[in-house]
This record gives structure tokens, sequence and C-alpha cells, in this order.
């Protein structure tokens, strides 16, 4: 007779702690694999951000080619009459911005934009830079607003700023039928080594909130020294010409680099968003790596803590703040 027997132990489960066992090597493969995979996205966006920094400093290189080596206006500015025609820097229509001016060239504002900024929806930038903007001949309705005041807007809440005090001088000048409010052109023979000459810097920030930044980009970073080791004004603000032939007066930011964490300009409008460190420069600031456009169109990551080198960087007022060492200094255009 022969006397078929059931196999034991072919429905055998999982015991408690063999399951917790494979759990536990899910969570260990997972706490090093995810921070490989964080690390990556982080690289991948620094590669975007170079990569649009490039896009700009080719961009500014075909506008000089167009405009008799010109360098793009900061501000084009506009005459005050006295109205309210001309409120200011930034303030809008007829006033044109940098990226503004550009734009032909690359047809394309999203290079504006910071990969790790909050804000990456380029209306949101001009619905929010709507608000600001505005003058008597030139009223904002933001909720209807023109293809130029989106341009304009779209080109002030870029995360590429310009280093302005060095290659378009923010000025005011009395002139035939009011005050002239904007900015001074100077030419790419004025850069006596491109190479090492700071003209965008990402991301230059709006504002900042709970210590970082917010609202999306600012269309222009500041120098953090404008004066020679003797206290003389550097170039080109020692020799600015005035519209009316009377002379300008020079225009910035209140402050220096602010030494205070929580101001926005405490890295002069610039943030590194990338290998983010603890930093020295300023009690509680933070150090990391920020993308840098230099005048010969090459772009590059630096250090944040190299980008005010050989300066006296902060706690400055405005126009101030002297050069220690010109070697170091990256922002002047004549050095």
């Amino acid at each position: 007779m022969i006397i078929h027997s059931k196999a034991h132990g072919s429905n055998r489960a999982f015991t408690l702690i063999e399951l917790l066992v494979v759990i536990a090597i899910i969570a260990i493969l997972a706490a090093i694999l995810f921070p490989v995979f964080a690390q990556a996205k982080a690289a991948a966006k620094k590669t975007v951000a170079i990569s649009n920094m490039k896009q700009t400093g080719l961009q500014s290189a075909m506008y000089q080619n167009d405009y008799d080596d010109m360098f793009p206006l900061a501000d084009s500015g506009c005459i005050d009459t006295g109205n309210g025609q001309c409120p200011g820097w930034g303030y809008g229509p007829p006033d044109v911005v940098p990226e503004e001016a550009m734009y032909p060239y690359s047809k394309n504002f999203n290079i504006t934009i910071d990969p790790m900024d909050e804000v990456q929806s380029l209306t949101q930038r001009e619905l929010d830079e709507c608000k600001s903007i505005g003058s008597a001949i030139y009223p904002a309705n933001c909720s209807l607003m023109t293809q130029t005041q989106q341009e304009y807007a779209a080109g002030v809440r870029s995360n590429i700023g310009y280093n302005f005090a060095f290659f378009s001088p923010w000025i005011y000048d009395f002139v035939p039928g009011g005050l002239y409010v904007g900015s001074q052109a100077t030419s790419s023979s004025s850069v006596t080594q491109p190479a090492h000459t700071l003209m965008w810097g990402d991301a230059s920030i709006w504002n900042r909130v709970g210590g970082s930044p917010t609202g999306g980009g600012n269309w222009v970073i500041q120098t953090p020294c404008w004066q020679s080791a003797n206290g003389q004004y550097l170039q080109p603000f020692a020799s600015l010409v005035g519209h009316g032939g009377n002379g300008p007066t020079l225009f910035s930011y209140g402050s220096g680099w602010d030494p205070s964490t929580t101001a926005w300009n405490v890295y002069g409008g610039l943030w590194p968003f990338y290998d983010v460190t603890s930093s020295t420069a300023a009690t509680g600031a933070q150090n990391g790596q920020v993308i840098i456009g230099y005048a010969d169109s090459h772009a590059k990551t630096m250090p944040i803590s190299q980008v005010a080198g050989g300066c006296s960087a902060y706690g400055e007022t405005a126009l101030q703040g002297r050069v220690t060492d010109p070697a170091q200094f990256i922002w002047a255009t004549n050095q």
C-alpha cells in the first residue's frame, strides 16, 4: 500500500523577528541612498543654474555687439518732471531693466529663475512684482498686465543679479525738462580683466522671511566696496559724466553688506543656495556656493565667503567700504 504524506513546512510564514530584520535592512538602505539621491538632485540643479548664468553672459555679449560695446543699463530710467511720471528704480515702465533688454536674444525668461528658489512660477513673480510697479502715465492693472509690464516684472524678479554699481551705476541728475532717474552706461573697454570681473551673481533675493530668501529674485546685486584703500571713489564712480553736464549724484541701497543675518542684503543680494555650510562671515550667516557670471561670459561656482574678498564688507553705509586687496576684489571693472 502506498501512503501519500503531506510535506511539512510548505506554508511556513515569516516570524516577527525576520520581518523586523527585513524592515531594518530597508531602513538602512533608505538612509544610505536618499541623501545620495538628494545630493544628485542638488548637483543637477546647480548645473542648470551654471548653464543659465552662462546663457546670460552670452546674451550680454550679443547685446554689446548691437549697442556699440556698451553694457546693458541697470535701469534705462526716465525724466521726472515733478508729476510722478518716474517714481524711481524698479518701479516699472517706461524704465527698462537688463534681463528685459536682453530678452530678444534668448526669448526665455525661465533662465532667470534659479532651480533652488522657492518661487518657480514666472507668472507668480510677475504678479508679485506688479504690486510695486506703476506710475502716473504707466498705471499697472495686475489683473490685466500689458506685455511690457509682464516683461519688466519678470526682469526685476530675476535670480540673476547685475553688478550695477560698476557696469551701470544708478544716478539721478538734473537735466533739461526735469530730474533724470536711471543709470549711467559704461563700455566694455572699461573692463580691464573680463575673466576676473564679476558681472552677474546668483541668486539675488527679494526679501527674507524666517531667515530664508522669499519672493523670487532681484535684478541687481550690490558691491561690498565703493572706494579705494585711500578713500577715493573707484572707477567709474570717480569720473561719471552727467546727462546735463553738471555731474550726476550716485545712488545705491542704504547700506553695504548688512551684518544682520536676517537682512536681504547680508551678501549684497546674493544667496548661497548650494552646498550650504555654516559661516563666520557674519554671526549666524550661512556659507555655501553661489553661481557667478564674469564679464567674459564664463560662469562658475564660488564660496560666498570669497565673493567679498579684498574688501571691508560688513557694516558699511551707502557708497562706503574700502578695497583692502585689489588682487582679490572681483567686482571692479578697472583692475
